[in-house]
């Protein structure tokens, strides 16, 4: 009998532990709805503003260059910050979108974005603060769109020439968080890295970044 019930006793940890094991892994199996679906899910309860919008980018030849599912996200953490994953932005700031939609065209046309990759573009104000953005972040404004890029090994190169070459008449503002993730917007010729300043965007080489020759 005592061996028995040593047995019993001995087998309890390990059962407890099998149930903790099969819990986890159970939760671990849980899918979570792609964008699209929760998008799909917001989208029923928001389809007059988003289709009033829509109806603005159309006017002005855009509103196919990025899916609407990605133009209205609103921002990468947005989980994190307890806020909405998707945002129509007040009809004030919907002409702020085109001039930066018609930069995305072009660099979509040219293989350089996917524009389905779109993780941010307007915030209000609690977002942004949540987010990292800054005070006057384009982003707030309705100006700017962070992106993803596709797996390419020359895309920064590629990304750094159009901004050279065509970014002063487009007014193109290009950041760079990390070599794939990226800030795009129509705000004015400029450029930046991870730290906000310039000498650290991929676009600008050490000639670039040294102070101008005095003679």
């Amino acid at each position: 009998m005592r061996n028995i019930a040593s047995t019993a006793s001995a087998t309890k940890p390990a059962f407890a532990l099998a149930l903790t094991l099969a819990f986890a892994l159970t939760s671990c199996s849980i899918i979570r709805p792609s964008p699209e679906a929760r998008y799909k899910r917001w989208q029923a309860s928001h389809a007059s503003e988003i289709r009033e919008y829509r109806t603005f980018l159309q006017s002005n030849d855009s509103a196919d260059t990025v899916p609407m599912h990605a133009l209205l996200r609103t921002a990468r953490r947005w989980r994190l910050c307890g806020n909405r994953e998707f945002a129509t932005p007040p009809p004030e700031l919907w002409p702020n979108m085109p001039p930066t939609l018609r930069v995305v065209a072009q660099l979509r046309d040219a293989g350089i974005l996917d524009t389905t990759l779109a993780r941010s573009v307007y915030r209000d104000e609690a977002m942004n603060t949540c987010a990292g953005g800054s005070s006057g972040s384009k982003h707030r404004e309705n100006r700017a769109i962070d992106f993803d890029l596709p797996p390419n090994t020359d895309n920064v190169a590629r990304l750094c020439d159009f901004w050279r070459t065509q970014g002063p008449a487009l007014n193109l503002g290009l950041g760079f968080y990390t070599p794939t993730a990226i800030h795009l917007d129509t705000a004015g010729f400029r450029t930046w890295g991870s730290d906000h300043h310039r000498g650290t965007s991929l676009c600008i080489t050490e000639v670039d970044a040294s102070p101008p020759h005095q003679p």
